[in-house]
């Protein structure tokens, strides 16, 4: 990773997080790995680090304008069931188990240009908070303005995100926006009142006021509906829009997969918080270094430079050349 020498100082943890081959992100198996203590791993983590900055500095060295891409925000739960010791921890509900669980949630915010993807921010919520998770959004959302000086190609935003405290924020400062809304939201066409599933709408895309938010085009595409406050050139570009944000869910599904996300064994919270921290700076580095490839590709690439895998024999095959 020709990047990873600019991060000379969190390469041990970055490189951990890449080539653990164990199916679990244990402890004991990065201090084997690497020879060094869990004591020494646990202090490392304990370290205070501005993962912003890092993730600036990545964007520097790559030369990148925030202002050719576009920006998309989501959040993903921290499952820690079995830590009930661990400060802050909170109740959470799961979608894919349709039930609750103990840990926190995760807002993330990221920026694409259809190619690459590279991590922005991100804040850990839990209920001790004194926010909501919307809260947390809208900050994210003025810092991306902040770092991107008010350009950029907008915003993609998850269907939880939909709420009119912040697609209202966005309307109001004239960031375009693109997102998901559920078949009972109400909007207001030619002055009458109606919900979006009673709405005929056939191929075309329905200009109308949404409460609290202001003009959109709203369209129904394949059962669901998108809604935007820019005119699109035609109607599937609403979806297309939306179908952008898909790269956020890409970069959750890989650091939970690959780099082992929710299975670090960490006691304390600023632990976690920086386990997740250098989980999305390994992304971005993998991004960064191997733009041409997918990030598994990537990552296997990694894995071929560094690890040495030994091959054994089951004891049939030796039966069968007896």
């Amino acid at each position: 990773m020709r990047f990873l020498p600019y991060f000379s100082a969190y390469q041990f943890y970055i490189l951990a997080l890449l080539l653990n081959q164990e199916k679990k992100f244990k402890q004991t198996a990065i201090s084997n790995l690497f020879n060094k203590s869990t004591k020494y791993i646990r202090q490392f983590l304990n370290k205070t680090v501005d993962f912003n900055t890092l993730f600036l500095k990545l964007i520097g060295i790559l030369n990148i304008d925030l202002s050719q891409g576009y920006f998309s925000i989501d959040d993903t739960s921290y499952s820690k069931p079995f830590c009930r010791r661990l400060k802050l921890i909170s109740n959470l509900f799961n979608p894919s188990t349709k039930g609750y669980t103990k840990g926190y949630d995760i807002v993330f915010i990221c920026w694409s240009n259809g190619k690459i993807t590279l991590p922005i921010s991100f804040k850990v919520w839990h209920s001790a908070l004194e926010k909501s998770k919307i809260d947390i959004g809208i900050e994210l959302v003025k810092y991306a303005r902040k770092i991107s000086n008010e350009k950029n190609w907008g915003f993609r935003v998850d269907a939880l995100y939909n709420a009119k405290k912040f697609l209202g924020y966005l309307h109001k400062n004239h960031l375009f926006f693109a997102t998901r809304l559920g078949r009972g939201r109400i909007l207001f066409v030619n002055g009458r009142k109606c919900l979006l599933k009673t709405t005929i709408w056939g191929k075309k895309c329905i200009k109308g006021w949404l409460p609290g938010i202001g003009y959109v085009w709203v369209t129904k595409y394949r059962g669901k509906y998108y809604c935007a406050n820019r005119c699109p050139d035609y109607q599937r570009q609403l979806y297309e829009w939306y179908a952008a944000r898909w790269c956020v869910e890409c970069v959750f599904r890989f650091v939970k997969s690959e780099l082992k996300l929710q299975d670090c064994q960490a006691f304390e919270f600023d632990q976690h918080y920086n386990h997740i921290g250098y989980c999305f700076l390994a992304f971005g580095l993998l991004q960064a270094s191997f733009p041409n490839l997918n990030v598994y590709e990537a990552k296997k690439r990694i894995e071929s430079m560094y690890v040495t895998k030994s091959v054994s024999l089951k004891q049939e095959v030796f039966q069968l050349c007896a």
